[in-house]
């Protein structure tokens, strides 16, 4: 199986060249409400500066970009007071995507979806004041629970046998309360880096979710229902390690015991992610997490998000318009923002709902309304930064060039629609193209995102530092640690350690 895996993943990330990228989105000039200009050309930041977001392949010409569909778009300035687009505007740039009877999936789960913005929110981070750039770490770092920055995981720790600051709810821990009674940050959680942008996030939703507004490491850690039981399980696992490494090992230091429990739960989710979230995308069981496996290869290099990743995963089509929980269907309004429901009904309960309950189908014409403005700021994005075609994106990546929509796609309706749209294929937008194009074999998507996920996932994933063969051994995680680690290799592993009640019997990503 290890030989299988380690041909397998070479031949995904070699199916383009490795990183160093020629070009980022860095430029000399600064950026203006209308235009955020962008270099054309290689440049010392281009290639080490990495607070610019990298991208695949250069700009493309203005020519191309002026004989897209709503060409407009990049000179598009309407906006409502509170920086939303309006409704008209939405709703012409996103006829393609627009959910008119949700298409699910006949192997995905909620779950997944959930998972999936999880994971992502942690590395792909487009910086809001100047979207050229971004304030990721580049790095798997469970920043969702620990944060981006020392001092933000100390403002979450206890400072006391490692462990992280939890709330006690029926027996249970849970992340702790960001605000008290007054909705006044509690203590020094007035210092976390991400405070000024709740009232955004919280600003169509009743107040009183306040009252249950968790402090986690990052911004969008209260997304979802589904979003914050993840967090909660890798929370009680970080705690659950801290207490095993000090009654193994008879530690006391504090620093050590956070430090080593995060090693190694860092490790765990590397290995979710290839065994068990890599393995569901690609219809395959055959990836593993090898230590030492990466440092041979000609990508071992620096990581750095390139925007294609980020766009490419704006798996909206996943989200589900309700999301039923206990035999009551909740709409987004209700399992979006609303830590009382987890609570109500337990951690348990909401991952069995989700791992019961289809998914969206990711393609075009399945994106729920109340994500069309964001799928719409992709698009935009996609134009502002002058993203080639979909073909020019198969070539980078050793696929050949689709030649007609009847190629791209089995739906006769969204062929025709596709013509009309674009006429040619060669000038089908990425985004379009991406989304449109037909799964093949065993895989959830068409060929092209199915390899750039891969290569960009693999590529990041297995550089990380804990995976170097002069790490990965007892003295980084101890022998419980690398026990811990070897009977991993799913979500559900972990869940099961460490969540009361009955889960699921088919309970999966």
């Amino acid at each position: 199986m290890g030989f299988i895996s380690r041909f397998a993943i070479n031949r995904l990330v070699n199916s383009t060249d490795p990183r160093p990228r020629p070009f980022s989105f860095w430029s000399e000039k600064p950026p203006t409400p209308n235009n955020s200009p962008i270099s054309d050309y290689t440049s010392w930041n281009s290639l080490t500066d990495r607070e610019w977001s990298g991208r695949h392949l250069p700009p493309a010409s203005d020519e191309f970009l002026g004989q897209l569909p709503f060409a407009e778009l990049v000179a598009d300035t309407r906006r409502n007071q509170d920086g939303t687009f309006p409704a008209d505007v939405v709703d012409q740039v996103t006829t393609l995507h627009k959910r008119s009877d949700a298409i699910v999936t006949d192997r995905s789960t909620v779950l997944f979806s959930f998972f999936a913005q999880w994971f992502t929110d942690s590395f792909l981070r487009f910086d809001s004041a100047d979207r050229r750039k971004n304030t990721s770490n580049h790095e798997i770092d469970l920043c969702q629970l620990y944060g981006l920055t020392d001092e933000t995981s100390r403002i979450l720790r206890t400072m006391a046998d490692g462990k992280l600051l939890t709330r006690e709810v029926n027996g249970e821990d849970y992340l702790p309360l960001l605000f008290d009674a007054q909705h006044q940050p509690i203590g020094d959680f007035n210092n976390l880096p991400y405070i000024n942008k709740i009232d955004f996030f919280l600003a169509k939703f009743p107040v009183d979710r306040r009252d249950h507004y968790y402090a986690t490491g990052l911004d969008r850690g209260n997304t979802t229902i589904g979003y914050t039981a993840i967090s909660t399980v890798f929370l009680r696992e970080h705690n659950r390690l801290c207490g095993e490494l000090k009654e193994r090992n008879g530690w006391t230091d504090d620093e050590r015991l956070f430090q080593t429990a995060r090693n190694i739960l860092i490790v765990l989710l590397l290995k979710v992610v290839v065994e068990d979230y890599i393995s569901h995308i690609a219809g395959l069981s055959i990836f593993r997490v090898e230590p030492g496996f990466a440092e041979k290869q000609k990508w071992y290099r620096t990581n750095w998000m390139a925007a294609e990743f980020d766009l490419l995963y704006r798996w909206h089509p996943l989200v589900p318009d309700e999301f039923t929980l206990d035999g009551t269907a909740h709409g987004h309004m209700d399992y979006r923002f609303n830590n009382l429901l987890l609570e109500q009904h337990g951690v348990a309960a909401v991952l069995s709902a989700a791992s019961s309950q289809a998914a969206g189908k990711i393609g075009l014409h399945n994106t729920p309304d109340f994500l069309l403005p964001a799928e719409y700021e992709a698009i935009k994005m996609s134009r502002d930064f002058k993203l080639r075609s979909f073909n020019e994106y198969r070539r980078r990546f050793g696929l050949r060039k689709v030649r007609s929509f009847k190629k791209l796609t089995k739906d006769e309706n969204l062929q025709d629609e596709l013509e009309s749209l674009y006429g040619d294929i060669d000038k089908m937008d990425f985004l379009t193209g991406l989304f449109a194009e037909q799964s093949s074999g065993k895989g959830l998507f068409g060929d092209l995102m199915t390899t750039m996920v891969a290569c960009d996932a693999f590529s990041q994933a297995l550089t990380n530092p804990l995976l170097s063969k002069y790490i990965f051994n007892e003295n980084t995680f101890t022998r419980y640690g690398m026990e811990v680690i070897e009977a991993t290799s799913s979500f559900e592993d972990i869940a099961r350690r460490n969540v009361a009640g009955e889960l699921s019997t088919s309970f999966s990503i």
